[in-house]
């Protein structure tokens, strides 16, 4: 009976000594064993890097040029952009000084607690001249209009109020129409404007 208890006993004993991270080694007496710890370096967060932040990027033409700020109208409408000082233009962007209104630009920016600030501003060249685009209404949806073209593509243009229609003004296109398209570079986007329909 003792034996079975002095077996148990050192059970318990094993079983402690594991839990509380001790063993019993081959040497004299009980070595300890500390478990490592990784050691992180956390950069200290100032208030800034707690701040939420996002990534914002707008194409547009540009309507205004400030001492710390633009204005550039979009598809989405007008949009005001914080230029936070110099420091915010990253080399190899167009200097503030040489931007222009009414250029096309596209422009990198992070949402700083609402504030849009900017990070990058290149202006984008302009597509050469104007197109002449033959083929067939496929579809009118909100401000686009779908033309499938002689070869079988179909090509996308965006119009707004200024669009003439001709020879008839007052008739809107139909799908189905065949048409004449006169489209130059959107200036809010890398597509095409419509300009002028011409119905055959």
């Amino acid at each position: 009976m003792n034996i079975i208890k002095l077996g148990i006993a050192v059970v318990i004993v094993f079983a402690l000594g594991g839990l509380l991270g001790v063993s019993m080694g081959n040497g004299s007496g009980a070595q300890a064993i500390v478990p490592q710890k990784a050691a992180v370096a956390q950069p200290a967060l100032n208030s800034s890097d707690t701040a939420a932040t996002s990534r914002v990027g707008v194409v547009g033409v540009l309507q205004a040029v400030g001492s710390n700020s633009i204005s550039v109208q979009t598809l989405e409408g007008m949009q005001l952009l914080t230029i936070n000082g110099t420091a915010g233009i990253e080399t190899g962007s167009s200097a503030i000084d040489q931007l222009h209104v009414g250029d096309k630009v596209a422009v990198w920016a992070q949402n700083v607690n609402g504030r849009v600030v900017v990070t990058k501003i290149v202006v984008v060249p302009q597509k050469p001249g104007r197109m002449h685009y033959v083929g067939l209404i496929g579809a009118i949806n909100g401000d686009r209009i779908d033309v499938v073209g002689q070869q079988g593509e179909t090509t996308s243009f965006r119009f707004d109020a200024t669009l003439q229609k001709m020879p008839d003004a007052a008739r809107a296109p139909q799908v189905g129409d065949t048409v004449t398209v006169v489209a130059k570079p959107d200036p809010l986007s890398d597509g095409w404007l419509a300009v002028a329909i011409v119905k055959q």
